[in-house]
């Protein structure tokens, strides 16, 4: 499975984070708020209970307190708030109108705890409050009324939330020794608010969330900035290229350290490779003179020696030597120089189907005793800018190794032709193919496949990394096709030359 992206990880972490963080909050307030609705309605019912002390004293004030609490809520109140009065030994006295059918009285028989401080003469100094528990809401809770002295309750008030057909409840028990007041609140508006809230906020929620992702998205890509900084530079580190230094940030000092490390390392490694070139150009060059000295004297003791001697077949050998080293100190030169930037081909128009002919002509040489048959298509003054010398390299290259690496009486394809990128060349020869791993070492510097190594091919693994080295010098490009088993075929693509008016 494909890891998801740096970015996407950060959006997707604070969005989860911020989600937990967030539900988290919304439920404790959820809660709290629900307490404190809780709350204001006990503390409403106690309000309403201590407004009319006269219901304490006769029956005749309980309708009278009826009477009050539909002017208090208006037309609509037997839905919004209802009473029931007993007393002491649990005899109905009063019932308001609008009495929920299946709530009997029997449900509400809750027997209420005396308040020792009330018989002291000082429950109006106790301050107001409630303990929950049960069911609803906030279940069960008592506590005093508020002080005044308007009423003198004898008994600690207890609340409770019940549900009924008629909707949620909350029931108030205030009461003396004599009486108990059942006085109950619909909770239909207090939870319509709850319930708008709660669904605000599930609506703000989403919203919240797709801000911090997007938040997140964006701090991911300011942190990221300097690492897409430090990876643009490093794709343009090449041979010809080691000369390229991240930009130094000043906004992190983490990432300032990381590139100024890179940067030291890149000046190490640039140090390293220029040693390594000029040595290398060195070498090639100071081995010129003595490699041409000793082709001479061994050409001229071969004059000199007997036909068919010993010493004779001794300076062959030797000599084949000499001009294999040769071929290799020139090819390491012109590498060394194009790693350095210095292989600038001395262009002009060159005839590169005359030149090509001329190539293939020598090729059939080379293949005449493994009998290869050349299937060959070449498209007649194809004209292009190019040094002649460094191109005619290039070529014999690709149709030498399309020689050395084919098999008894096998083929050589070469095709020539002008398409809207330029010239175009592709050879490709019969052979076993090149192995998958080796595809991409194919012009790399002395990597030479297995299959060659074990049929004993003359050569060292320069070709192709020399042919690609002088065709990328003239604006090109020498690629790999294809390579399969009993075919393998390299596409060459060069810039015209100029139409001459």
């Amino acid at each position: 499975m494909k890891p998801l992206p740096f970015r996407i990880k950060i959006a997707l972490l604070s969005s989860v984070i911020s989600g937990v963080v967030l539900t988290g909050f919304g439920i404790t307030a959820f809660y709290m708020i629900t307490r404190q609705k809780i709350e204001s309605l006990d503390t409403e019912i106690r309000s309403l209970g201590t407004r009319h002390p006269g219901w304490i004293t006769n029956r005749r004030d309980f309708q009278r307190l009826d009477e009050s609490l539909g002017f208090i809520f208006g037309e609509n109140h037997p839905d919004q708030v209802v009473l029931m009065v007993k007393d002491a030994g649990g005899r109905l006295l009063h019932t308001s109108p609008g009495w929920p059918a299946d709530l009997g009285p029997d449900m509400l028989d809750i027997t209420l705890e005396d308040d020792p401080e009330a018989a002291r003469g000082d429950s109006g100094k106790r301050g107001e409050g409630s303990r929950g528990g049960g069911r609803g809401w906030g279940g069960q809770g008592r506590g005093p009324g508020p002080g005044g002295g308007q009423v003198s309750f004898t008994k600690i008030p207890e609340f409770i939330t019940i549900q009924t057909a008629a909707g949620e409840w909350r029931f108030g028990l205030l009461g003396t020794a004599d009486t108990t007041m059942i006085l109950g609140l619909n909770t239909r508006q207090s939870r319509a608010e709850l319930d708008r809230l709660r669904n605000a906020f599930l609506l703000a929620l989403p919203i919240a969330l797709s801000l911090v992702a997007a938040g997140g998205w964006i701090v991911a890509g300011r942190a990221l900035r300097p690492m897409q900084a430090i990876a643009h530079t490093a794709e343009l580190v090449t041979a010809r290229g080691l000369d390229q230094r991240i930009p130094l940030s000043n906004e992190d000092p983490e990432i300032a350290r990381v590139i100024r490390v890179l940067n030291r390392m890149m000046d190490r490694l640039e140090n390293s490779f220029q040693q390594a070139t000029r040595f290398s150009a060195d070498a090639s060059h100071e081995l010129k003179t003595p490699l041409a000295i000793m082709q001479g004297e061994l050409e001229n003791a071969l004059q000199e020696a007997l036909p068919g001697s010993k010493e004779q077949q001794v300076f062959v050998n030797l000599l084949e030597e000499t001009q294999r080293l040769k071929t290799i100190t020139g090819g390491l030169l012109l590498l060394a120089r194009a790693d350095a930037g210095q292989l600038k081909p001395a262009l002009e128009n060159v005839n590169l189907s005359a030149m090509l002919e001329g190539i293939i002509e020598d090729s059939r040489v080379l293949a005449e005793d493994s009998r290869l048959e050349f299937a060959v298509n070449v498209v007649p003054e194809v004209m292009v800018q190019a040094d002649p010398a460094l191109l005619r390299t290039a070529l014999l290259n690709l149709c030498v190794n399309a020689v050395k690496y084919n098999e008894p009486m096998g083929r050589i394809d070469v095709t020539l032709e002008c398409q809207t990128q330029g010239a175009c060349l592709i050879i490709g020869n019969s052979g076993p193919g090149i192995p998958g791993p080796d595809r991409e070492l194919v012009f790399t510097r002395f990597h030479r496949v297995d299959v060659s190594r074990q049929r004993q091919v003359d050569g060292i693994g320069l070709g192709l990394s020399l042919a690609r080295e002088i065709v990328r010098a003239h604006g090109g490009e020498l690629e790999l096709r294809e390579s399969r088993p009993g075919w393998t075929s390299f596409v060459l693509t060069l810039k015209l030359a100029p139409e001459r008016k």
